[in-house]
C-alpha cells in the first residue's frame, strides 16, 4: 500500500503526463507543425521514463 505522500505524488504525475498527452491529441487533431508534435512526444516521453 502507498502512503498518502506517495499517493499524492503519484497521482500528479499522472496528471501531468495526462496532461502532456492530451496536448498532444489537440496538436494532431489541429495538424500542427512536425517540430511542434515531436517536442510534445518527446515531454511525455521524458514524464513517462521519468
Amino acid at each position: 500500500m502507498h502512503t498518502d505522500k506517495e499517493k499524492s505524488k503519484l497521482l500528479a504525475r499522472v496528471r501531468r503526463i495526462k496532461g502532456q498527452v492530451e496536448a498532444l491529441e489537440r496538436a494532431l487533431e489541429s495538424e500542427s507543425e512536425s517540430e511542434k508534435i515531436m517536442h510534445l512526444i518527446a515531454a511525455a516521453r521524458g514524464s513517462i521514463s521519468g
